[in-house]
């Protein structure tokens, strides 16, 4: 979180008014990026939604989980960076070594290249329950033309199937769900993978509306896709997504730390953009500071509030989202 006192006080007062009442005792948020500073190259610094870091290490996640969900019960699936210019094995070790499988669980950075057998061996021993693939390990010069099966070649899907491995997985593509041969090759990867437990970050990247309308429905009976909410900001997406999907295959994800810097995503004519008060590349920036702003993980509680309390789904459904679903192939989250 922002070290602004005056902004830490403002979301105390947001989280005690609108979502203490709402959030379950127990919160399992399966999408969270934590990264050591031997992660990066020497004075680099990794763009969080505005700020820079330089780490985001096991020590601070905890400290800002207790701060941003005070008085519950935190558990996390955790990962590093998916980009090519940083160090993944290095990454990849710091991630397992700070995983216990029991608040913790650990995926880790896949890159198609790599050998299936020296990633199998390297999943069992360092105790990993999946993977984490991203589009710019497949390294084309446009990464818009990045297809979901290069990034998940058949020998690594092999081995998430024998395993029953979670593989988490931002789809590429500049259509995002609303792109047929995203949809056509997210059917054949579930089909053919029986096994694997596919999680679609982000809602398959439907931050708006017209991403998801008309393309949930092609998926969801698919019985080992799952849908976690990390970054949507929008209550009529997550509407959709609650009534469209079966609500075991719901999961809440954040995409802390990025989650935690000032901002909000919102839907402009069948687009999306981020709004922050701080410059960042992925953002519309709001340098004249005519917005009071609070996280985008507490715009995203807000908006799953909204979806819920509109939808008037029962109590039962909020503890499933925020734990209870992920603890089902994860385990229950221990202190």
């Amino acid at each position: 979180m922002s070290d602004g006192q005056a902004w830490r006080e403002r979301n105390r007062r947001i989280w005690q008014e609108e979502l203490e009442a709402f959030v379950p005792q127990c919160v399992l948020d399966v999408h969270v990026h934590v990264f050591n500073d031997a992660t990066l190259p020497p004075g680099e610094a990794f763009p969080a939604g505005g700020p820079r870091l330089q780490s985001y290490d096991f020590a601070r996640l905890q400290a800002d989980l207790a701060e941003v969900f005070p008085g519950r019960q935190c558990g996390a699936v955790c990962f590093g960076l998916p980009f090519p210019q940083y160090d993944q094995r290095e990454n990849n070790r710091y991630v397992a070594g700070g995983c216990d499988r029991r608040s913790r669980w650990a995926l880790r950075l896949v890159d198609p290249a790599e050998d299936p057998g020296s990633v199998r061996a390297d999943v069992i021993a360092g105790g990993f329950v999946g993977l984490k693939p991203y589009p710019n390990y497949v390294r084309k010069a446009d990464l818009g033309q990045v297809e979901i099966r290069e990034m998940l070649p058949e020998g690594i899907m092999a081995v998430a199937d024998a395993l029953g491995l979670i593989v988490m997985l931002h789809i590429p593509r500049r259509g995002r769900l609303e792109d047929p041969l995203n949809r056509r090759q997210i059917r054949e990867l579930c089909s053919r993978w029986p096994g694997a437990r596919v999680i679609l970050a982000h809602v398959g990247r439907a931050y708006y509306l017209r991403g998801a309308v008309g393309h949930l429905e092609e998926l969801r009976d698919l019985p080992n896709l799952y849908f976690d909410t990390a970054m949507v900001n929008h209550a009529e997406v997550l509407e959709h997504l609650f009534t469209t999907v079966p609500p075991d295959r719901v999961l809440f994800g954040s995409d802390i730390p990025i989650a935690l810097a000032a901002g909000k995503s919102v839907e402009i004519n069948h687009q999306y953009a981020y709004i922050t008060p701080e410059p960042w590349e992925l953002s519309i920036c709001d340098s004249a500071g005519r917005v009071t702003y609070t996280s985008f993980l507490y715009e995203q509680l807000r908006a799953i509030r909204r979806a819920v309390e509109r939808l008037n789904l029962p109590r039962g459904f909020v503890e499933d989202f925020f734990h209870g679903n992920a603890e089902r192939f994860l385990g229950p989250a221990g202190g």
